[in-house]
């Protein structure tokens, strides 16, 4: 009798030294299990959205062609532009450019210009759009152009064009404008011959 209560007592005392360690075993596993997580379930990094043109903060390069006759001259224009959209549709861009003007019964006279221009797609649709834009240069040139007027002059112009993609974010462009010199009176009314013509432009857009 007296060993059947001292067995049950020992299988008692064991049974109270065991628990704590039990808890703590799976105190620690559910931490395991708790911590580990799958590579599956993870959360993967979210790309930003690339933008596309016209959408804002979109940048390019665009290089140009132009060409402008009247009567007595022709005028060509290669320019390359940086331009970036302000907000959704509406771009603005800097400009610079190389010209010749050939005057009938005149030498040549080349030039270098400068300037800037805000552009307004008015429709856009998922590859092409139809824009208003509007601009001014400084040009300076190597003989008076128009003839009888000075190597100094602004091109100020306004028009209508468009795009449209020939691969990812690549763009033909082209338009017509108003195309025009003059030096706004600065040497007198005398010396002042402005020239006004139509100007045709095609032209690529590479994003930048």
């Amino acid at each position: 009798m007296r060993k059947d209560a001292a067995k049950l007592g020992l299988v008692i005392l064991f049974g109270l030294l065991a628990a704590p360690v039990a808890r703590a075993q799976d105190a620690a596993g559910e931490r395991l299990r708790f911590e580990y997580q799958p590579w599956s379930t993870q959360e993967e990094a979210v790309e930003e959205p690339k933008l596309r043109y016209g959408d804002e903060g979109f940048a390019s390069w665009v290089i140009s062609y132009s060409a402008a006759y009247d009567t007595n001259a022709f005028d060509q224009g290669l320019t390359l532009s940086y331009n970036r959209f302000l907000v959704k549709d509406i771009e603005w861009l800097l400009e610079a450019g190389l010209w010749s003007f050939y005057d009938q019964g005149n030498d040549a006279a080349y030039g270098l210009s400068a300037g800037i221009g805000f552009r307004w797609h008015f429709l856009t649709r998922e590859r092409w759009t139809i824009f208003a834009d509007v601009g001014i240069a400084l040009l300076g040139a190597t003989d008076a152009v128009p003839p009888e007027g000075t190597e100094f002059n602004f091109m100020p112009r306004v028009g209508v064009g468009f795009t449209h993609e020939i691969d990812e974010n690549i763009r033909f462009i082209g338009g017509v404008r108003w195309h025009h010199i003059s030096n706004a009176r600065t040497r007198g009314d005398d010396r002042n011959p402005s020239r006004d013509a139509p100007q045709l432009y095609v032209g690529l857009v590479v994003p930048f």
